[in-house]
């Protein structure tokens, strides 16, 4: 695994498998009572893998992503029902392996968006892409200087998470989010505010 895992992602990640929150096949294909339902069969709407098929190789942002849905239910006191693995929405890169892990409040809004990202280099240029697709202003993908993060950016003012979680083997970082029409503005934090705030709208 390149990189190799940090100890909190083998720790969570670890205690995800064996307190049942995901399981895989012999495939890496993943299923989780996390990952949206069909209304019409309750099964999972899409798959999850930790393995791409052609070519084969390590998906390994979603096992960051993996571990970080288990970190927020064993260590930041989250329930399942909480959390949702959701597919990607850019129609231009629709890949198996684009999720966004999604925390939502009981009516159903975004409280934290969580960004999973290989290292902390990755990190940062999704922090500052996202920053800099703000300054632009309302303009397409196909107009854009950051076409890889454009589609994350259009996510978030259409969605107006209250926090983003952007998490790394290596760092994570939290920002308050404010969206004003196609302005952007994230506000570094030390932390997440804890569950207990963000349920009472006090984050």
């Amino acid at each position: 695994m390149s990189p190799p895992p940090a100890p909190w992602e083998e720790e969570f990640f670890l205690r995800g498998l064996n307190e049942n929150l995901f399981e895989m096949d012999e495939r890496g294909q993943v299923a989780s009572e996390l990952l949206p339902a069909r209304p019409e069969t309750g099964a999972a709407a899409k798959s999850y893998r930790i393995f791409s098929h052609d070519p084969v190789r390590l998906l390994r942002e979603n096992v960051c992503q993996l571990a970080s849905a288990a970190r927020l239910i064993f260590e930041r006191g989250w329930l399942r029902h909480h959390l949702s693995l959701e597919p990607g929405r850019d129609e231009h890169h629709s890949t198996p392996d684009q999720f966004d892990l999604l925390v939502r409040s009981p009516a159903g809004e975004i409280l934290i968006w969580v960004e999973a990202r290989r290292s902390a280099v990755e990190l940062h240029k999704l922090v500052a892409d996202l920053r800099a697709c703000s300054r632009r202003g309302a303009h397409s993908h196909q107009d854009c200087g950051f076409p890889q993060n454009h589609p994350r950016h259009q996510f978030c003012l259409a969605n107006q998470p209250a926090y983003l979680w952007a998490v790394a083997p290596d760092a994570d970082i939290s920002f308050e989010v404010t969206c004003n029409g196609a302005a952007l503005e994230l506000e570094p934090l030390t932390s997440l505010p804890p569950r207990s705030l963000l349920e009472l709208g006090q984050g």
